[in-house]
């Protein structure tokens, strides 16, 4: 299983979200946050920006599909487009029903 965390654009959000729920992803969690990077040719290095971070737990072989559409969707070839994530999980538990695993997935 993977965790799927990634960074974008704000104005980026609705559109990823209706393309990753195409894609079979069968729930999200999304946060509103502010932070930088690149950005050095502003007057301010430090300038902090809006970004929203969306994680995602899937199979195996479902991340590269869902990091696929995020590349697609999310990038402008500007700086500040975002960071994709992908972390392994060993486990997933379900709270409601104690379910682990895949089956905590969807």
């Amino acid at each position: 299983m993977k965790k799927i965390e990634c960074l974008i654009r704000p104005e980026k959000f609705e559109e990823l979200k209706n393309e990753l729920r195409l894609a079979g992803v069968g729930g999200m969690t999304i946060s509103d946050v502010r932070g930088f990077g690149a950005q050095t040719s502003r007057p301010d290095n430090y300038l902090v920006l809006p970004k929203i971070k969306i994680e995602v737990y899937c199979t195996d072989h479902q991340a590269t599909d869902f990091v696929d559409v995020i590349v697609k969707v999310c990038r402008t070839g500007d700086i500040g487009n975002g960071k994709i994530a992908i972390l392994s999980v060993d486990d997933l538990i379900r709270v409601r029903t104690g379910e682990h695993g895949e089956k905590a997935i969807f």
